[in-house]
């Protein structure tokens, strides 16, 4: 991307703006937050991934679910809950409704529920550039939504504590402009600290996503 020159004012300006971003971001997530971070979703319509992976937790599956497919849909819905609770000012497009405009026309074959997102995944704290087949799948299911941007709960985890005496649940959490392919933020989005097999640290962790999130 090309980018022109700044005066010293310009750079001054520049310079606070990030300094205040990074300030302001630090919380829930690992990484600082780019400028202008997840404000750019404000009035947009945007993807809201389902998510892809999920780690056992210490006794058993992450809501006690069957296995980890199980799980992840369980996450998926109890993060389209807290986004609709909290509002905000960006218009989510959940997985449900995606499947759904994914039937009504047969010739997009998208699976969002089976990406190729093994090297995001892996390479989750360097990748800046998503290639493809990831890149076309999603551009292709943005597409159908005229979304420019979307926001990936790709993974649940568990964190253990630092001093040992239990852990969090927690989502790898990016946040990805479709059109460039480019990753703009990634971090993992903790919840409370309980029991992460009970229901309830699903939903915590649910609630602290769409706080990260929500413009």
């Amino acid at each position: 991307m090309k980018q022109g020159r700044l005066g010293e004012g310009g750079v001054a300006l520049a310079l606070c703006a990030a300094l205040i971003a990074v300030a302001a971001c630090r919380g829930s997530g690992d990484a600082p937050m780019p400028v202008p971070g997840f404000g750019v979703l404000s009035g947009q319509m945007v993807l809201v991934l389902p998510v892809q992976y999920v780690r056992p937790v210490p006794g058993g599956w992450v809501a006690r679910a069957a296995n980890a497919e199980a799980a992840a849909r369980q996450a998926d819905l109890e993060i389209a809950f807290a986004l609709g609770e909290r509002g905000g000012r960006a218009m989510w497009v959940t997985p449900d409704q995606q499947i759904e405009a994914l039937r009504r026309r047969p010739s997009i074959r998208v699976n969002p529920y089976a990406f190729s997102a093994d090297e995001l995944r892996q390479k989750a704290d360097k990748l800046r550039q998503i290639r493809d087949p990831l890149y076309g799948e999603i551009r292709l299911l943005a597409a159908l939504f005229d979304s420019r941007y979307a926001v990936w709960p790709l993974e649940l985890v568990y964190v253990p504590e630092e001093d040992g005496t239990g852990g969090r649940l927690a989502i790898r959490t990016f946040l990805l402009d479709t059109r460039a392919g480019t990753v703009l933020w990634s971090g993992l989005v903790r919840g409370n600290d309980q029991p992460p097999a009970s229901p309830g640290a699903l939903a915590a962790a649910a609630q602290a996503f769409a706080f990260q999130v929500s413009p």
